[in-house]
């Protein structure tokens, strides 16, 4: 992973991937570690918009992400 540069616009796409993931189907703890790994890169760009990942990079990340612990 690269180094954390802007956290401008992490949040904001943590959101959104987390919205799309959840209107596609997927269950909730799918679709939050879909949108961490999502939001991760993000910070290793200038602005909002610097460092977005598309499908492919997340799909890249999503093996290295350990899964969720259940809640009791």
């Amino acid at each position: 992973m690269s180094v954390r540069h802007d956290t401008t616009g992490a949040g904001d796409c943590c959101c959104g991937v987390l919205a799309q993931a959840l209107a596609g189907g997927r269950d909730l703890s799918a679709a939050v570690g879909y949108a961490v790994t999502a939001a991760a890169p993000a910070t290793t760009g200038s602005g909002a918009r610097g460092g977005l990942p598309d499908d492919d990079a997340v799909q890249a990340l999503l093996p290295q992400v350990p899964g969720a612990v259940p809640s009791d």
